[in-house]
């Protein structure tokens, strides 16, 4: 009986060609269950941008700018991006940051600003998104994870994170290790 594996190449599976597999990855415990977190690529432009329309609507110039920001952070991966949170084949959030320098680490920083949601069950994307956003800064070495203020509810914020010293939540991380070789 051959054995055929599954490669996860960006927010796909890839299954070799062969006979019919049934995969299904185990439970993620940090996401409530029906949701899924990922984080956006280029591709991803025109749902999240008309997403982006319908929940806050501009005018034609501001409506045209967010999209060449949302195009711009999507295409520069090193300086920040985008997660969403998808319920099924549903948009529920999207939660938008950036790598900045933090001089009091000594090193940079992933700072949420931005958390889009459609309403329903918004603490709990939240909190998936975080977890996965902690999971992507421990594997690209940044130490620290930020969220503003009013992204968070104070008195039921996300696993990890207290208010420091500067008025944002913090949560520190530890670097995952890398083996080469």
């Amino acid at each position: 009986m051959a054995q055929y594996a599954a490669f996860r190449l960006g927010p796909r599976l890839f299954l070799p060609p062969g006979p019919s597999v049934s995969l299904s990855p185990p439970p993620d415990p940090f996401l409530p269950p029906g949701l899924s977190v990922r984080p956006a690529v280029a591709a991803d432009l025109p749902l999240l941008s008309s997403w982006l329309d319908r929940a806050r609507p501009l005018p034609v110039p501001a409506q045209r700018g967010r999209q060449l920001l949302l195009a711009s952070q999507l295409s520069r991966p090193e300086q920040g991006g985008c997660l969403l949170c998808e319920a099924g084949e549903r948009l529920v959030g999207c939660l938008s940051f950036n790598v900045v320098p933090c001089l009091a680490q000594g090193g940079l920083a992933a700072l949420a600003l931005e958390w889009w949601h459609d309403g329903a069950d918004a603490a709990p994307a939240l909190a998936a998104s975080c977890a996965m956003l902690a999971d992507w800064c421990r594997a690209h070495g940044i130490r620290q994870l930020l969220l503003a203020p009013a992204l968070v509810d104070a008195a039921a914020p996300p696993q990890g994170f207290a208010v420091d010293a500067s008025g944002l939540w913090c949560r520190m991380l530890v670097p995952s290790y890398k083996r080469l070789g």
